[in-house]
């Protein structure tokens, strides 16, 4: 990216369209896309079988193969067609893949930090007798949350994951297009987030009427296949949650990529503005 990354100020209009646009890179280029989604799928529920390391595996290298997704993407829109290998093109390069790990790294670490001020303030709340018996009874557990405030507790491990989820999301684009090191990234896209919280707030609400939208549809499609083909429709209720997974997954990554083109004026080919499409102010 000529000069450094760019950031813009988007408008609320501009991130309603991040999920539709997202959409539209995704079926120029279906069965490169196709390939990619069932790729990544397979790699995640390989790593969920293995008990705890292949979930720390996982959240480590996510940036890593989430950027190999938006490098796809970045592909389609120069009209060429991804394949299947694009997913791990992240790895390629070694200062990226640096970078991107130690985004996952970072990742790994805030998970861990909200999930302690959680568990921490849970812990609080209890009495020694009480987390003793919270430990040998699932219901003893129930009993105790049901008596429990776990407001502020939920609301800070909320915001802490809000802002590691807040500094990731430009940061994986920032590495791989912006050649910016990992501690830069993150700040650049926490400050971004910041500023672009109105096209966030368009987004969000674009995410919320997809997801209650295939929450309806898969519910639906679900209960007619158990009801026509009972036990052999759980099979098919099985490929078809799989599917949606793959497809929201892949989906969410064209939202990403389009939201970093939108704010930080990236374009294939030119790392310049793409200042014919932008409906937003350049923030210096």
């Amino acid at each position: 990216m000529s000069g450094g990354p760019r950031l813009h100020r988007a408008s609320f209009s501009a991130g309603l369209r991040w999920l539709p646009a997202g959409a539209e890179l995704m079926f120029r280029a279906p069965a490169g896309m196709i390939g990619i989604a069932a790729l990544w799928l397979l790699l995640t529920m390989v790593a969920m079988l293995i008990p705890v390391l292949g979930q720390l595996l996982l959240v480590l290298f996510t940036p890593l193969l989430t950027g190999g997704v938006l490098l796809a993407f970045d592909k389609v829109r120069q009209g060429q067609t991804p394949g299947p290998v694009t997913l791990f093109a992240g790895w390629s390069d070694p200062p990226r893949r640096v970078g991107l790990i130690l985004l996952g790294s970072f990742s790994l670490a805030g998970s861990m930090l909200a999930a302690g001020v959680l568990i921490g303030w849970l812990g609080s709340q209890l009495s020694p007798a009480e987390l003793e018996a919270v430990s040998a009874s699932p219901e003893a557990l129930a009993q105790a949350l049901a008596g429990a405030n776990l407001g502020p507790g939920l609301l800070l491990a909320a915001l802490l994951f809000s802002l590691v989820l807040a500094a990731l999301f430009f940061a994986i684009p920032l590495i791989l297009f912006g050649q910016l090191q990992a501690l830069t990234a993150l700040l650049a896209s926490l400050r971004a987030v910041i500023i672009n919280w109105l096209a966030f707030l368009g987004f969000g609400l674009a995410v919320m009427a997809m997801a209650i939208g295939l929450g309806v549809i898969l519910a639906l499609l679900m209960a007619l296949l158990g009801l026509a083909l009972g036990e052999a429709g759980m099979v098919l209720i099985q490929l078809l949650i799989l599917t949606v997974t793959m497809f929201v997954q892949m989906l969410m990554a064209g939202a990403q990529y389009v939201a970093f083109c939108s704010v930080f004026g990236w374009h294939p080919g030119a790392g310049g503005d793409d200042s014919d499409e932008r409906d937003d102010q350049l923030v210096a």
